[in-house]
């Protein structure tokens, strides 16, 4: 008999750590990747780690309206972060 799968996801607290960790991770990766990628790229990876930065701070603890409006009024004609 194959083993039983669990009958409930992880509790929030636990999904919440899973999530930063991860963005602790890939800002981390991406930061080493900009120290040797061409200077004509670095541009749209710094977009990319304050991206991430601002998605690690929201999984952190929720966005208020406030720090939501703001973050979106950051973003650039595209999608992209300033």
């Amino acid at each position: 008999m194959p083993p039983k799968l669990p009958q409930r996801g992880p509790d929030e607290e636990t999904e919440r750590k899973t999530n930063v960790g991860l963005c602790d991770s890939l800002i981390e990766a991406a930061q080493d990747f900009l120290r040797i990628i061409p200077s004509s790229e670095s541009p749209l990876w710094k977009h990319m780690i304050k991206m991430i930065q601002l998605a690690r701070r929201a999984a952190k603890a929720p966005l208020k309206t406030a720090d939501l409006q703001h973050a979106l009024s950051d973003m650039a004609l595209g999608g992209t972060y300033r």
